[in-house]
């Protein structure tokens, strides 16, 4: 989770929109725009983060903790977590250079 702080029109807003890959990608920017050091076009912005506004709706039967809990799971975040960080750690010891297209995944997450 991510706190981000700032005076009023500093970009907060349009940064965590384009993190999230939220933005119109007709639109126009000067800047690069990274995650973890990668470029938006090295992996899927939505895959790994989400945006949601101060305003979003919240599903008024499960808790926070269950509407964070489900997110995660469809996000692939838990037990495959624990068995993709095995697998990187085995990579490493065996001296295995991963695919950067497949592991992409991996880096940002």
């Amino acid at each position: 989770m991510i706190l981000l702080l700032g005076p009023p029109s500093s970009g907060k807003t349009m940064l965590l929109l384009a993190l999230a890959g939220e933005l119109d990608p007709d639109l126009k920017f000067s800047r690069k725009v990274t995650y973890n050091g990668h470029e938006m076009h090295e992996f899927v912005p939505q895959r790994t983060a989400a945006y949601v506004s101060q305003l979003d709706l919240h599903i008024e039967v499960t808790t926070v903790r269950e509407t964070l809990a489900f997110s995660a799971r469809c996000q692939g975040v838990g037990s495959r977590f624990k068995m993709l960080a095995e697998l990187a750690r085995r990579e490493k010891e065996e001296n295995i250079e991963p695919d950067p297209d497949l592991d992409i995944y991996m880096k940002v997450g």
